[in-house]
């Protein structure tokens, strides 16, 4: 028989339950975050290179991330684009150009980079697997009931029938082949609009639309690399993009973790339609895109200075990625450093934003939002249609945060729109406009960027690397919680943590309050990721204390003694900087801040 539980034994247990629930909080001082981890891989938000068609072959590409890491520029993936296979489209590497796929991963993999490989669900009449499919009733047909045969830029061909499942298992055991080798996903060209051509096609289950088609298409490369692979596979593809003279959506929503808005030519007039693109995207409601850094295309040849204003907008954009036809290294751009330390520096700043860029876009992509807000209004229908508008500017926000004003032509001046608000320099925060929604004039040398903190956010950073006032190496064992001149009020960001990065966290709560002279800064608790909290535009403090305990804190004379202390301050009176380290995070970090009274050494 079951024993009753009597009211006083039920009042014991209940006591004993609250109590333990009160000795776990109060082992922390700011309990561990209960936010959702991040929906994909951080790398979606590295530094991507490439070659057309890629190159020559393995060496090339090998050669190609090795020779930015020796001009000390970082990658984090290359996209071998196509040529590789033996046909378009099965999936069978060319031993000619590539002798060892799974080694060249391999070797990508140990220096720390991703390898993605160019592919469309096309397969050309001349590709070995194509009459296979045609015997087999694995395309879609033309209104004559035919496999439909289209041209396209690499030949003739017919797409893929993702509804009729024995050729979707035909298709997976070709891609199986190419997944083997380890790679980390696709670059999936835009060849499903070709569909329209056949006016009505029809699929194994009847007639087929070209969204349908779009998102079979995209969402099968998305779903079945990750199933095999891990979730941390993706693909990079098209948001929206024109076809002919109209814009097009391409990739349904959910892929576009990293995606790019198409090729362009290596003009300013380029760089606007890119821009153009960035804007329909943005309205359209996808999360992450970039661009071909200086464009794909290359009539002309590249010049330095478009170049450097093209990675501005990739340095602030949610992917960065730089190759095409034509010269695209930096270091053979010109005959001095201008060009490669202007880049070099353009991809560290890159590379620090990573926290926010996926903070940002997980929260687009779970909201059916873009990481970008256009500052032009969508009014108009025909803005929406056709390719050749006219916004009233091209700037936007990334995120809530950090305001970027492509410049889009070649000039050392721009007008930048600032919205209502006060908006510091990325390149010197002690430069502070106070925006009222109109363009102003901003000046801005080719090795800077017209891009603005919003004062008084938090911006969580990744600084590993001497970056401008944000920190140093001695930055790079913490995440650095970034707030330009503290406002009065509350502050508040999520920090958003990929499932496989460093400490399988789902993230960090950074916080802060400010009262007259009294700043309060809390952390959520997280076992692997300690804070470094960093003030602009501040006055040498009073007093730092330091959790429950209130440890006060000592000035250290750098930051590298404030590294090696793992705890305490660092102060720059030279520009208002102010370091702040509470030792591990393991149980979550309060640091309270007094501007008043006499100052601490």
């Amino acid at each position: 028989q079951t024993p009753r539980l009597t009211m006083k034994t039920f009042s014991l247990v209940l006591i004993c339950a609250l109590a333990a629930l009160g000795a776990a909080a109060n082992t922390y001082f700011v309990p561990p975050s209960t936010i959702d981890p991040a929906p994909y891989a951080e790398w979606a938000h590295y530094h991507w290179v490439w070659l057309a068609h890629g190159g020559s072959g393995q060496a090339d590409m090998l050669g190609l991330f090795r020779d930015y890491k020796a001009h000390n520029v970082r990658v984090g993936a290359i996209d071998i684009d196509s040529t590789w296979e033996t046909g378009y489209n099965n999936f069978v590497f060319d031993t000619t150009k590539f002798p060892n796929a799974t080694a060249m991963v391999e070797a990508a993999h140990a220096e720390g980079v991703r390898v993605i490989l160019w592919i469309t669900s096309m397969v050309d009449t001349d590709s070995p697997n194509y009459k296979e499919g045609y015997d087999n009733d694995y395309y879609i047909k033309a209104v004559d009931g035919k496999p439909g045969k289209m041209k396209w830029w690499h030949g003739t061909g017919s797409l893929v029938d993702y509804t009729n499942p024995a050729a979707l298992a035909w298709w997976h055991k070709q891609m199986d082949v190419a997944l083997s080798t380890g790679i980390d996903g696709w670059k999936c060209d835009g060849t499903d609009p070709y569909i329209m051509l056949l006016a009505r096609p029809v699929a194994h289950t009847g007639p087929i639309s070209p969204r349908e088609y779009a998102d079979q298409y995209y969402g099968d490369f998305f779903n079945y690399t990750r199933s095999k692979l891990g979730d941390d596979r993706l693909i990079m593809s098209r948001p929206v993009d024109a076809f002919g003279p109209i814009y097009h959506q391409f990739s349904p929503k959910y892929v576009m973790l990293s995606g790019w808005v198409g090729d362009e030519d290596d003009t300013y007039v380029g760089l606007q339609g890119t821009l153009k693109r960035y804007l329909q995207s943005a309205w359209d409601g996808y999360a992450n895109f970039g661009s071909d850094i200086g464009g794909y295309r290359n009539p002309d040849p590249r010049t330095p200075d478009l170049f450097l204003r093209w990675a501005g907008v990739g340095t602030f954009s949610p992917l960065m990625e730089n190759g095409g036809n034509g010269e695209h290294r930096p270091w053979l751009l010109d005959h001095t450093n201008f060009t490669l330390d202007a880049y070099r520096r353009f991809v560290n700043i890159h590379y620090a934003l990573v926290p926010y860029f996926l903070s940002v876009g997980s929260e687009a992509l779970a909201n059916g939002t873009s990481a970008l807000t256009p500052l032009a209004k969508h009014e108009s229908f025909i803005d929406k249609l056709i390719a050749d508008f006219r916004p009233s500017t091209y700037d936007y926000l990334l995120g809530d945060n950090v305001l970027v004003a492509p410049v889009t032509e070649n000039a050392t001046t721009t007008k930048v729109v600032f919205p209502k608000g006060q908006w510091a320099y990325w390149f010197n925060t002690s430069d502070v406009i106070t925006g009222d929604g109109k363009a102003r004039d901003f000046a801005c040398p080719l090795d800077e960027f017209p891009a603005f903190h919003r004062v008084g956010a938090i911006t969580p950073l990744n600084v590993t690397t001497p970056l401008l006032n944000y920190g140093d190496e001695h930055s790079d064992n913490a995440l650095t919680a970034l707030v330009v001149r503290p406002q009065p009020g509350q502050q508040r960001f999520a920090v958003r943590q990929a499932v496989d990065s460093a400490g399988q966290g789902a993230g960090i709560e950074l916080a802060y309050t400010m009262q007259g002279c009294e700043f309060e800064f809390r952390a959520t608790a997280h076992a692997q990721l300690d804070v470094l909290l960093l003030l602009h535009g501040v006055s040498r403090p009073a007093h730092i204390t330091a959790n429950k305990a209130h440890t006060v804190l000592s000035m250290h004379a750098s930051t590298a003694a404030l590294r090696a202390a793992g705890i305490g301050a660092h102060f720059d009176e030279s520009d208002g900087r102010l370091f702040v380290r509470a030792g591990s995070n393991a149980k979550g970090t309060i640091i309270a801040i007094n501007f008043c009274g006499t100052a601490t050494d």
